[in-house]
């Protein structure tokens, strides 16, 4: 007999705490991955990052604070390994600072809990920090009853389910590399630590082997040559996946700091360079808002949280919070012509991403 819903959300209600999972030091402009797979006997709806840490500025202020920069900290993270249905997949690959963005979003008044030994403010001084990311492994915005069903089952990835970091360096906080000293928190000596924990559903065996969750993709592609080519309106601004149902697409934009070594951070976000999306089929939009702004106030509303400057966000499921509802993108054929297009005010300087949340599969719970 399946199940109704109400009988799915009275299963899949609590989650426990976040439990260690591994800690690894953390070294600057390299990338640290867990010592081993990650633990894969339950469902895992959430990871935890902790950047645990001293950071010392020396000689001159950092002059170019940027947006987030402790969130750069953490250049791009990566989850990856071998599913039993779907062969070697990596469901996220995001960059550290859009995965706080992301929460900033969609979660109402959120902000990450960081701590400091003294305000961080790029002056000359010892900070001694705890910076955070929380990763859920789920489409936003959705109710957290229902994350399970759209989470990583580990016994899907037996033993092959692994996450990695490419670190940041001084030029990601806006900073000079010979100027700034990353150590152990507290100490003048060693390394920081990157502390990964998990966050998983309380389900029982019975039901966890029951269940079959689809598969959420969270990544991301750069914008650099668009932002920084001829301004048009009303054009595509880059090609958009296919093969996966698409639940959200988030545009960011801002004026680049100067960066080096593989890293990269803004000086200042803005609105003025992404000025509207829509997604569009076949050269025919599927809606055609007047502007970026129109789209920026519905989304507000619909929210309950204005959205951070330089970030634009269609998102296919925040009336219903339902991942089903997503742009059916797994339809489409390579002769169809999915895009996301719009206006862009194109000059030197600036940089984006374009960020698109998928899910593969659909979810399932098999009866008794």
């Amino acid at each position: 007999m399946a199940l109704t819903v109400r009988e799915v959300q009275s299963l899949l209600g609590r989650f426990s705490k976040p439990e260690q999972e591994f800690s690894v030091p953390w070294i600057e402009n390299t990338t640290v991955k867990s010592p081993t797979s990650i633990k894969t006997d339950k469902v895992i709806c959430f990871l935890l990052f902790e950047w645990l840490g001293r950071i010392v500025i020396a000689t001159a202020n950092i002059a170019a604070l940027t947006v987030d920069s402790l969130g750069q900290l953490l250049q791009e993270v990566r989850v990856y390994g071998t599913h039993a249905q779907f062969g070697a997949q990596t469901p996220i690959k995001l960059r550290g600072g859009l995965m706080r963005v992301l929460n900033r979003i969609y979660r109402l008044g959120y902000v990450p809990r960081d701590q400091a030994s003294a305000a961080w403010t790029g002056a000359i001084g010892t900070y001694d920090l705890r910076v955070f990311w929380t990763l859920p492994l789920f489409p936003l915005p959705m109710p957290l009853s229902l994350a399970p069903l759209y989470s990583l089952k580990g016994p899907d990835w037996a033993g092959n389910l692994f996450a990695e970091a490419d670190c940041g360096n001084a030029l990601a906080l806006g900073g000079v590399a010979a100027n700034t000293t990353f150590t152990a928190f507290g100490s003048g000596q060693g390394h920081p630590d990157l502390r990964v924990s998990v966050v998983r559903p309380s389900l029982t065996v019975d039901l966890m082997n029951r269940l079959s969750p689809a598969i959420t993709f969270k990544s991301y592609k750069y914008l650099d040559n668009i932002l920084q080519g001829a301004s048009f309106t009303g054009a595509k601004i880059t090609d958009l996946n296919t093969g996966k149902r698409v639940t959200a697409l988030v545009t960011e934009a801002g004026t680049l700091f100067a960066a080096g070594a593989g890293q990269r951070a803004y000086s200042a976000m803005s609105d003025a360079m992404i000025t509207r999306i829509y997604p569009a089929l076949d050269g025919k939009p599927l809606v055609l808002p007047y502007d970026g702004f129109t789209e920026q106030e519905w989304d507000a509303w619909l929210g309950g949280n204005v959205n951070p400057v330089g970030y634009d966000v269609w998102n296919f499921m925040r009336e219903s919070a339902n991942p089903d509802s997503g742009f059916p993108a797994e339809t489409l054929t390579s002769s169809r012509r999915f895009e996301l297009d719009g206006d862009v005010a194109g000059a030197g300087g600036q940089g984006g991403v374009l960020v698109q949340d998928e899910v593969l599969g659909s979810p399932a719970i098999a009866a008794e």
